[in-house]
């Protein structure tokens, strides 16, 4: 067999060359997973805290240019006698409790323009539509505990049934007049997908002082439907951005 012979049937890796290939890959992976893994989680987070802004400005827009806030968003609820929507975040059902309207707190909201709310139907998801509902003084509806109201910066030490949280959903009178379309919440993992979680930005509106009732309810701020405010969102980016 003749040189010539013998190289032209060697087609093949040898198991050192195959061993430096796999090396090689194995170091590449090391270093683009945990890379992949932070883009995800920087891309969620600054996705939200983008989307957190402009669902806050449309709200603010859309209550100068009507003089009222936007109607029919959606209450987290299945009913109106406290049935959780059983969709959504642990995060948001840790962050929030029942509250029951009364007549004095209610008058508000009224006052504000939020006469109706849109209520699921138990499994609904994101893309579900709500049964627009009128709201009565026995109303149940999602505020936030006091623990969360200190964690969003809102107060010092937080008060029951000060602030409540509605969706901003599919029959949100805000969307085709100052947003296209209510935005969806981008997740980080798999488990919120909103095809299985509500995924939907909520608004928190101040409904009394800590004592009596305001006059007009109040537009205080936006939050993920995972719990989160702007300034948790935008120190989580920076707080990945600084441990690449």
């Amino acid at each position: 067999m003749t040189p010539f012979t013998r190289s032209r049937n060697r087609v093949g890796f040898t198991l050192v060359e195959l061993i430096v290939v796999l090396m090689i890959l194995v170091g590449l992976a090391a270093i683009l997973i945990p890379a992949v893994t932070d883009m995800v989680a920087r891309t969620n987070a600054s996705t939200s805290s983008s989307n957190i802004a402009e669902v806050a400005n449309s709200i603010q827009r859309y209550e100068t240019q009507y003089l009222s806030y936007p109607n029919d968003m959606d209450s987290l609820m299945t009913d109106l006698t406290g049935t959780n929507l059983d969709t959504l975040s642990a995060g948001i059902v840790a962050a929030t409790e029942d509250v029951t309207l009364t007549a004095l707190t209610r008058a508000p909201l009224t006052e504000a323009g939020i006469t109706d709310v849109g209520v699921h139907t138990a499994g609904d998801n994101t893309f579900q539509a709500p049964t627009s509902t009128a709201l009565t003084d026995t109303t149940v509806l999602k505020g936030l505990t006091a623990a969360t109201q200190v964690a969003l910066g809102l107060e010092t030490a937080g008060t029951s049934g000060k602030y409540l949280v509605f969706g901003i959903g599919a029959n949100c009178d805000l969307n085709g007049k100052t947003s296209i379309d209510a935005p969806v919440y981008f997740p980080e993992n798999g488990t919120l997908n909103p095809d299985l979680i509500y995924g939907r930005f909520l608004a928190v509106f101040q409904i009394t002082d800590g004592t009596d009732a305001l006059n007009r309810a109040k537009f205080i701020t936006i939050i993920t439907p995972t719990g989160e405010g702007l300034t948790t969102g935008m120190s989580n980016y920076f707080e990945i951005a600084t441990n690449q």
